[in-house]
């Protein structure tokens, strides 16, 4: 994965087009509670005419305010609101740490297995946080999920964090905690599904000869595939630092980026990347922007 950045104050630049004006008349205090419902830190909002756009449940077609009402009391929602008005550093930090913890786990699984031949914490380690082929139909379904916050390597995790952290502000500043959390969480499952179901069905088909059996995939990349992905369809003209020196276009950088791994899964390039993986990631991403959250927009369904 190769390392982008963007300024965090994304949610405040050019880029963000779909957002409202708040007309002059209301009150003050209005303006200061209608950020997220947030007033831990709305007051870091530099121009408070300027909003993301947030789901609005109560604009039903029916006009039930109480049914509105309940779905609002449920717990799911409860929990969901009190996530949405935590900072933004503590969700991303708390992401980062997981992954953090999982990496350690894997560090001391290997050092265990190189002094003293024990291998019983290194084999619990990829039974449980590595994606296999075999992992559905063995019923180890956590897999799909406990992979995206699993690495082995240094430079993977630091890549993968980097950008994650990059992105990831932007991202929940625009939808919220809550769904950031579910967009990171199903990227990261798709991203296994499409690595096994490339394992299982094409790749026998496309290589022309053996290559080394693939152990299983491990990696956030998915997930921060399908945050990027999401962030580049929803800012398309926000600016990407590939390098931290050329600057791009958040949508031309992912559509090269999925363009490489496409070429590198239809031509079966032997290596470490989980192309594939990648891939799976990036379509949920791109799905959730055009097929969830742009129909809704339009529809008018998603304010403050």
């Amino acid at each position: 994965m190769l390392a982008v950045f963007t300024r965090q104050s994304i949610y405040i630049s050019q880029p963000l087009k779909r957002c409202i004006i708040v007309p002059q008349r209301l009150p003050k205090s209005c303006l200061e509670r209608s950020f997220i419902g947030s007033q831990r830190w709305s007051s870091q909002l530099k121009s408070p005419s300027l909003f993301p756009i947030r789901p609005h449940y109560h604009n039903e077609s029916n006009g039930s305010l109480s049914k509105a009402m309940q779905r609002q009391n449920n717990p799911f929602h409860k929990f969901g609101r009190r996530l949405n008005n935590t900072s933004p550093n503590v969700i991303i930090w708390t992401v980062i740490g997981t992954n953090v913890s999982v990496f350690l786990m894997w560090q001391y699984a290997v050092s265990s297995y190189q002094q003293f031949q024990d291998p019983r914490w290194l084999k619990f380690m990829m039974k449980n946080f590595m994606v296999h082929v075999d992992s559905v139909s063995s019923g180890r379904w956590h897999n799909l999920l406990a992979a995206s916050v699993s690495h082995k390597d240094t430079t993977h995790l630091g890549v993968n964090m980097l950008v994650l952290y990059t992105m990831g502000m932007g991202v929940i500043e625009a939808v919220g905690a809550s769904r950031f959390l579910l967009l990171y969480g199903a990227s990261g499952i798709a991203s296994s599904l499409a690595h096994i179901g490339y394992q299982k069905y094409i790749l026998p088909r496309l290589q022309k000869q053996p290559l080394p059996q693939t152990i299983g995939s491990l990696g956030a990349s998915g997930s921060v595939m399908g945050i990027t992905t999401f962030f580049a369809c929803a800012f398309p003209k926000a600016t990407f630092l590939v390098f931290f020196i050329v600057p791009m276009p958040a949508i031309a950088v992912v559509g090269l980026f999925a363009a490489y791994d496409f070429y590198k899964a239809s031509t079966v390039t032997y290596g470490t990347i989980d192309s594939a993986g990648h891939i799976g990631g990036a379509m949920y991403g791109a799905a959730y922007w055009f097929l969830r959250v742009k129909p809704l927009l339009r529809a008018g369904r998603w304010r403050v």
